[in-house]
């Protein structure tokens, strides 16, 4: 069965002229690109996703030269209010790839630090998005088949983009409104569907090389829901 795919990208510029009057405003407008000697190419994401139980948090930071070789034996830590300060450490000599698992998510901004030698990227700040709630459709709710499917969420800081995903549907980089609406065609009858919702933050960092970037994302997810 073929899943149908919708995308709508968007730019930080739009992002934030959409802020919808959210107390605490987009989070793009926390980003902080940071300094660095410019010498290193830093890729980190900050995933956090729900899980029996809670929310885990993986932090993974790929660490390269100017000639693409991994960076090995550098500190790399990421910093938060609620986690505190995490050390990442080499997933194996010589990998320049740094991991990091804690339990949680921290509601506000993330820093993080490389540094390997006299070369470094530091500071770099990524706009927390806070931790949202799916309100609609919760566990266990039965809708009905082939009619539009509307899901709902919080929205602590507007993050810079959302993705809304069922086993029949994905939406990729909409707006993140707290509202989106699945065609009544994905919605087909099961007793297993499920709804996720991810949204995420990210920050060019101006002290690494060209393409270097953070990313934060949160993950949440509401099943089962049956489709009769």
């Amino acid at each position: 069965m073929r899943m149908h795919r919708v995308y709508a990208r968007i730019s930080a510029a739009l992002v934030l002229m959409v802020a919808c009057g959210d107390s605490s405003g987009p989070a793009v407008e926390r980003n902080d690109p940071g300094t660095g000697t410019g010498t290193l190419s830093v890729t980190a994401d900050i995933d956090g996703q729900d899980v029996p139980g809670g929310i885990v948090t993986d932090m993974d930071v790929q660490v390269r030269n100017a000639q693409g070789q991994p960076v090995s034996g550098a500190t790399v830590t990421i910093s938060n209010g609620a986690l505190g300060t995490t050390t990442l450490f080499e997933n194996g000599q010589g990998t320049g790839d740094y991991t990091a698992s804690v339990n949680g998510f921290g509601a506000g901004d993330y820093r993080l630090d490389v540094v390997a030698g006299a070369d470094r990227v530091e500071n770099v700040v990524v706009g927390g998005i806070g931790i949202h709630t799916i309100q609609s459709p919760t566990t266990a709710t039965v809708v009905p088949a082939s009619q539009p499917l509307t899901v709902t969420w919080t929205r602590p800081a507007e993050a810079f983009r959302a993705d809304v995903d069922s086993r029949e549907y994905e939406a990729q980089d909409i707006l993140d409104t707290g509202s989106h609406i699945i065609p009544a065609v994905d919605v087909r009858v099961r007793t297993d569907e499920r709804i996720r919702v991810r949204r995420d933050n990210r920050v060019t960092i101006a002290g690494g090389l060209s393409g270097s970037r953070l990313q934060l994302q949160l993950r949440r997810t509401v099943e089962p829901i049956v489709v009769q």
